[in-house]
């Protein structure tokens, strides 16, 4: 790391060096030109022209371009806009080039070379996914996209759960969901102000303490929603597995960009449905007389989980509306894009028809607009190249409410605020409570970005230096969690609930810098790319977070050495290593207070209002934040190999990452001390005052109840850095080319995943409400995962039929998990009991009610009274679980009809293959082949651009 930072020191010198000694005597030219529809010959608004990658303009309404200061030598150029077929050339500069046309074609199946899958781009591991794969894949929400990168799985389209981003990783994973940065138009979509949860310190980010599936519709704690983005108007999208740009910061698992269309498309009506879900999309791009373009486009999308169980739906909706404009500011281009779009994402849980008397129901809505502005304006200076900047604003509202019978409720309640003995209230056997958690999360985003490329001498070698600032705020202004305490929600913890504003929690305020070099050398035969650069951020922290404020260094590189790049062939190594960190959330800095009543006295007479009272005693812990929590750290590291030879390209890459610090919730304990009153069944004329309470006895008299002191272990959730995943793997990518004759190319994609999640931390774990102790459990339990999987992409294309389909074979290999629980030397914690029948893992200690620490000693599990605190588990629950290899076969069709209508249709499973894992570690089983799944779309194309 040392060593490369210095070779791009020494590089940077010897650039400006070479820029100055250069500038008098090295020849500068400029390339200007048209770019036109190649069917109609119109001019093609908007369109890019970027050189080697670096330097680039967008044409005006007349689809004119012109760069000036370019140096001579060999060059490579890129035309691409929205809906047409990119454009990728070379030339040798030597003079001035006017009138270069350009001519890009519309896509269509009618043209020789269609891309449906996602394709390697990048020094870094990067995957792009474009138009003509999106619309081959069908997908209901852009999570359906990540299908296609290497290592993922074929998964049904499914809107009844929230979508997660999973990047590297075997299923699904909050903190990896968490730390993956979603861009959408430059601007990123944050989750850090959401606050959805019922209660931190008692139920963790959970909205409902019931297994009813409403904290499943909730991404507190989660990464973004992916479902708020419609598939229907993203022009691409980018992930970038391996190490991202030092540009993109608040992150540990990846970055997903994507870009919304933009510019001038005829109208588009498009109807798909399959067993679950129906969607309705219209959209137009409209070019207007000044050269600017706008665009619109608009869905409507409803989902059922089982058509079974209509009660059960999902309800979305999204519009977008955008502008772009490209003009001169002192005679030098300036590009402006405004965005804005709405969404409205409803689950509903409605009153099953044949149990409308006890069932509950719920309702998640989530509803929110977001305005962005991005652009560029191209000064070609002395001191610059380009400025570059980014701002959105979003504001959403979200909502979840629980309407839920409750049959036996508790005895007495409290809603005081103050901690102490007080009076309660009796609560009903039975009633209906209702409550919300009302959040409206605020985001706002700024970026100024400025670059210098400066080319050394001809031949393109460059380097692109790039600095940057930005600043993002999120804050919550919601009313919180809303109640009536006194039908209160069921609780099943010793811990009590109370409202909460959200406009109590303070605000986040992260400040970043960044400073990058982008480095292109040509060596002898070979060529080098280097990206290098370090973002430096501060996140400015309230005092009620309880410590100073968080700063945090983050240096990345990636490298591309081209070793040889001849006409059929071509080899490149590729490698990186880099440190990104993700700030802790607003759930995760400022908890709320915990509360535990405990009854005191709980008398009720059915014959006599004088002779019921009830007596509360509640303790209150404030300042809950924890002043130790850090941001989630990773650190990766990667190489790789790609190649070409002939019409057969591949990439293999080989990755290692480590994320600590990542975030969760852990138990503590509280213990109470609190007294009971002693009160007679025959005792009337009851009263509390003062903390005594006295009452009339049979003969009259007027007597004080006894008092018994009780002891309690009480638990709340702290909000801590209790996880860390270790992974490494090989992904790996092969486009085998077309076979001519049967007009189908081949392509195979696939990875070996290996991951380890453990517990950082020891952690207190409850026997139960009337044990005597609790016991301290040690680090270290976690899970191991492996999976080694192929996918075999044929893909047949038809031009003279505008017709494309693809079969994917699926194979999964090899596919394993297992308990592990050791230390951090990695000996193992469980040791099989002396009769056999079970594992057992020991206590690092335990606390009795007083709060007294006892150290575990050996000999204490055979003991009555400490043996319940014995880990226990099956024999096999530490066994390695591992599955058969499976196929799966999936099929998919896009055909074009004419230049008015396109049909398309996807078929997971058409083998219908089913197949039940049952486990050997433990009890229960697993679906191994999803269901089998088809679908249909329709998309109409009215009129032209």
């Amino acid at each position: 790391m040392i060593r490369a930072f210095r070779l791009l020191s020494i590089t940077l010198l010897l650039a400006i060096y070479d820029a100055h000694a250069q500038k008098s005597s090295t020849p500068l030219y400029s390339i200007s030109g048209r770019v036109v529809n190649a069917e109609t010959g119109e001019p093609v608004a908007l369109a890019s022209f970027v050189v080697n990658n670096t330097i680039g303009v967008v044409t005006d309404q007349k689809g004119a371009f012109r760069l000036d200061k370019l140096k001579g030598g060999p060059i490579t150029y890129n035309v691409s806009f929205l809906g047409y077929s990119p454009v990728e050339r070379k030339l040798v500069l030597s003079a001035d080039i006017k009138d270069l046309q350009i001519a890009l074609t519309p896509l269509s199946l009618g043209l020789e070379e269609v891309v449906v899958t996602a394709q390697p781009t990048g020094a870094g591991s990067t995957s792009k996914i474009g138009e003509e794969a999106i619309r081959h894949i069908q997908p209901m929400s852009i999570g359906d996209m990540f299908q296609l990168l290497p290592g993922n799985l074929s998964v049904n389209p499914n809107l009844n759960g929230v979508g997660q981003a999973a990047i590297r990783e075997i299923g699904s994973n909050a903190n990896n969901a968490l730390g993956a940065a979603v861009i959408v138009d430059g601007a990123p979509l944050s989750n850090d102000g959401n606050l959805q949860a019922l209660s931190p310190s008692l139920a963790g980010s959970a909205s409902n303490q019931s297994q009813n599936g409403m904290s499943d519709q909730t991404t507190a704690g989660k990464g973004v929603d992916l479902r708020s983005v419609s598939p229907d108007n993203v022009e691409s999208m980018e992930v970038i597995r391996g190490i991202p740009s030092v540009e993109y910061g608040n992150l540990t698992s990846g970055v997903v960009i994507v870009k919304t269309k933009t510019g001038s498309t005829p109208w588009e009506a498009k109807f798909k449905a399959d067993p679950y879900s129906k969607m309705v999309y219209a959209g137009k791009g409209f070019t207007l007389k000044n050269g600017s373009a706008i665009n619109a486009g608009i869905d409507w999308t409803q989902s059922f989980g089982d058509t079974r169980k209509r009660y059960l739906g999902y309800d979305r909706i999204t519009a977008t509306l955008g502008y772009s404009k490209s003009f001169d500011v002192a005679g030098r281009p300036m590009l402006l894009r405004l965005n804005g779009s709405f969404y409205s994402n409803v689950n509903n849980s409605k009153t099953d028809p044949q149990m409308q008397v006890t069932s509950s129901t719920f309702k998640n809505k989530s509803i929110g607009a977001r305005l962005n502005a991005e652009g560029s304006w191209k000064i070609n200076g002395a001191a610059l190249t380009a400025l570059e900047y980014g701002f959105m604003v979003s504001q959403a509202y979200q909502s979840d409410q629980l309407h839920d019978y409750i049959a036996s409720a508790s005895s007495v309640v409290t809603n005081t605020l103050k901690p102490g003995v007080g009076l309660g209230t009796f609560l009903p056997s039975s009633y209906y409570s209702d409550y919300e958690i009302e959040g409206k999360p605020l985001s706002v985003y700024l970026q100024v970005k400025a670059n210098k490329i400066i080319q050394l001498g001809g031949g393109g070698n460059f380097t692109n230096l790039r600095a940057g600032v930005d600043w993002r705020y999120d804050a919550n202004y919601g009313g919180g969690l809303i109640f009536d305490i006194r039908q209160p929600p069921q609780n099943t913890s010793s811990q009590a609930l109370r409202p909460r504003s959200f406009r109590d929690v303070p605000a986040l305020n992260n400040l970043a810098f960044f400073f990058e070099d982008r480095l292109n050398l040509k060596i002898g035969g070979t060529s080098l790319a280097l990206q290098a650069g370090v973002r430096l951020t501060n996140m400015f922290l309230d005092p009620q977070a309880r410590q100073d404020d968080i700063f945090v260094a983050e240096p990345r590189v990636n490298l591309n050495y081209s070793l040889y790049e001849g006409p059929r062939a071509a080899v490149a190594v590729t490698g990186g290593w880099g440190l990104s960190y993700k700030m802790p959330t607003l759930l995760y800095l400022y908890p709320d207070d915990a509360y535990f009543d405990r009854v005191s006295l709980a008398k009720i007479s059915n014959t006599d209002p004088t002779g019921t009272l009830g007596v509360m005693t509640t303790d209150i812990l404030t300042d809950l934040a924890n002043p130790n929590l850090k941001p989630a750290r990773s650190r990766k590291y990667e190489a790789g190999l790609s190649f070409r030879l002939g019409r057969v390209r591949g990439m293999v890459t080989y990755f290692r990452e480590k994320h600590t610090n990542e975030f969760g919730f852990s138990t503590t304990p509280h213990y109470m001390h609190y007294e009971t009153y002693d009160v007679p069944s025959e005792a009337t004329d009851l009263r509390f005052d003062n903390g005594k309470v006295t009452y009339t006895d049979e003969s009259g008299r007027t007597v004080e109840a006894a008092t018994k002191k009780e002891d309690y272990i009480a638990t709340y959730y702290r909000p801590t850095n209790n996880s860390r995943t270790e992974k490494q793997g090989v992904e790996y990518s092969f486009d085998l080319g077309s076979w001519r004759a049967l007009r189908t190319s081949l392509i195979i994609d696939g990875a070996w995943f290996h991951i380890r999640r453990t517990d950082e931390q020891e952690y207190y774990s409850k026997i139960n409400e009337t044990y005597d102790y609790i016991r301290l459990m040690p680090a270290g339990s976690g899970t191991l995962q492996n999976r080694v999987n192929t996918n075999f992409r044929f893909i047949t294309h038809i031009p003279q039929l505008k017709l494309v389909f693809s079969t994917t074979m699926q194979v999964v290999w090899y596919e394993s998990q297992q308990n592990v629980w050791q230390d951090g030397s990695g000996n193992d914690l469980f040791s099989l009991s002396e009769d056999g029948k079970f594992m057992q893992v020991m206590p690092v200690g335990f606390y009795d009610k007083q709060g007294n620490y006892t150290a575990w000693q050996k000999g204490f599990e055979g003991r009555p009274e400490y043996s319940q605190m014995v880990g226990k588990s099956l024999a096999t629950a530490y066994d390695r679980e591992t599955f058969r290899p499976w196929v799966m076969f999936n099929f998919r069709l896009t055909k074009e009809i004419g230049r008015v209508a396109e049909l398309s249709f996807t078929a997971n499973n058409f083998t219908r293959t089913s197949r039940w894992h049952y486990y050997d570690t433990r009890t229960g089983y697993k679906q191994i082949y999803p269901d089998m799944y088809f679908g249909a779309e329709l998309k109409l194309r009215i009129g032209s651009r």
